[in-house]
């Protein structure tokens, strides 16, 4: 028998594996990001 009062179903993440999965978001956007800038840049110093 399973415990009262928690679904079976249902399984939270810890809240640390959420901080891990958001960090690593956040640092792959952050990458895209620093590469659109980069090229952004390269392209206004090509046009001078």
């Amino acid at each position: 028998m399973r415990p009262v009062g928690r679904p079976a179903f249902t399984r939270m993440p810890m809240p640390s594996e959420m901080e891990s999965s958001v960090l690593d978001l956040v640092y792959v956007l952050g990458v895209i990001a620093l590469f659109v800038i980069v090229g952004l840049l390269g392209k206004a110093v090509e046009k001078l």
